[in-house]
């Protein structure tokens, strides 16, 4: 059994749910089947192994259960948090024949926690004996890669635009989602395996990636993620409208860059951001924020326990409608007009099959606006190679393997599949890793 979401938490920007004691994790892992053949462990993107770290600490081999989570997935900690079970692994529990599934994420949170707190031994650094590989973006492919590399002895310099790791989880998951620390911890245990990390170097340029291969690096591996938000005509130029990732990276920085006490805020998305930022909005005092989607209610792209704590913290879902255009005060919404909407084809949840009903208009009086519709790769990405294929969004065309059309340039995680989740990410790193073991080998 899952423990509770705590709200107080939620507001004081704390993990929402208590981690499990230790008791509570033995009697949950004595709960499984031992399945031999561990469907929960076939259903991880990321290899994680769950059939494996449950039964060690069904056998209370609790740093075995730690070093497992590690060794298998770089971002476990993170993906302990982040990682929509209810859809992968407990999806596919056995137990869920008899009862709910085994609460395979506070597992993996419990056998994290237990390697962080007691001192499971560090990574062997890499030997660096191996070829050169450049990674651009130290986001979760990127993190994933770089540690299957190095664990092969290969060199691995990630080179990263911001200051920190971790990407867009880092930048955006909410503290109450995804507590600091945990992201922190893995990304300590890939520079305990020789990985360096150069902060502050975006690559931007065509000749950037010619330099790259004229340092001697003999692969590299594109993994710079979904950076720039999709933005609505109507809301150009108005002082209070702000970009999903604008509004969540800001926030986590300075719960003061945005004063939101007592006011009325709309979230444009249905998606995990727009859940994210609207309960954001909440944790900051809001007195009402309304989440406004394209989307009816069982169509959401958010994942169920993230509308079940927007449900927890009062959200109002105003689904299966549109904003048409908004009334202005010096260049500062204060009113939305939208319409209801239906599906000229069911199933097809691109805004161009919305189809408005006559007669269904509503305003809602707003004081702050965010949008989260969806994200691009960065514009900069076509011109990096004049041979790089590209497909829509600025996303990068690879194939199975993980190839670019460039010999030599691997390509992975959000910028090739267009926007996944971490676990599918991190998986992404793992097998690019060994597309580009075998290109080197050769």
């Amino acid at each position: 059994m899952k423990n509770q979401i705590l709200k107080c938490n939620i507001e004081n920007f704390e993990s929402m749910r208590e981690s499990l004691s230790l008791q509570a994790a033995i009697k949950e892992a004595n709960r499984c089947l031992l399945c031999s053949d561990a469907p929960c462990t076939q259903a991880c993107p990321a290899g994680t192994d769950p059939g494996k770290f449950i039964r060690q600490i069904k056998f209370l081999n609790f740093k075995g259960a730690a070093r497992t989570v590690r060794n298998n997935n770089i971002l476990g900690s993170v993906c302990a948090f982040v990682c929509p079970v209810e859809k992968l692994c407990e999806e596919k529990c056995s137990a869920l024949a008899l009862e709910d599934p085994i609460n395979i994420g506070g597992l993996q949170r419990f056998a994290a926690e237990y390697g962080q707190q007691n001192g499971v031994e560090k990574f062997t650094p890499s030997d660096k004996t191996k070829a050169k590989v450049a990674i651009i973006g130290a986001g979760p492919a990127g993190m994933s890669c770089a540690a299957e590399l190095a664990k092969l002895d290969y060199n691995v310099t990630i080179f990263e635009k911001n200051a920190v790791a971790g990407g867009m989880p880092h930048l955006t998951i909410p503290e109450f989602r995804l507590p600091q620390n945990a992201l922190q911890y893995d990304i300590q245990n890939l520079l305990d395996l020789g990985v360096h990390i150069q902060y502050n170097s975006p690559i931007e340029r065509e000749t950037q990636i010619k330099k790259l291969k004229e340092d001697g690096f003999n692969a590299i591996f594109m993994s710079t993620g979904l950076t720039e938000a999709f933005e609505l005509p109507i809301f150009k130029e108005c002082k209070n409208a702000v970009s999903y990732i604008e509004f969540l990276s800001r926030a986590k920085a300075d719960k003061k860059a945005f004063n939101l006490v007592d006011t009325t805020v709309a979230v444009i998305g249905g998606g995990s951001v727009g859940v994210d930022s609207a309960n954001t909005a909440k944790a900051l005092s809001a007195k009402k924020v309304y989440l406004i989607s394209l989307e009816g209610l069982s169509e959401l792209p958010a994942d169920d326990e993230e509308i079940r704590l927007a449900q927890l913290m009062n959200i109002v879902f105003k689904t299966s409608s549109q904003i048409v255009d908004v009334e202005q005060d010096n260049n500062k919404i204060t009113i939305l007009k939208g319409l209801e909407i239906e599906w000229k084809e069911l199933g097809n949840f691109n805004p161009a099959n919305a189809l408005t009903i006559a007669n269904t208009e509503f305003k809602i009086p707003i004081d702050f606006v965010v949008t989260a519709i969806g994200t691009a790769a960065g514009s900069e990405i076509p011109g990096l190679n004049p041979n790089l294929k590209i497909k829509g969004k600025n996303t990068i065309q690879a194939n199975d393997e993980f190839c670019t059309s460039v010999e030599g340039v691997f390509a992975g995680g959000d910028v090739v599949n267009g926007g996944s989740t971490v676990v599918k990410a991190v998986g992404d790193g793992k097998k690019a890793a060994q597309s580009i073991d075998v290109y080197l080998s050769k």
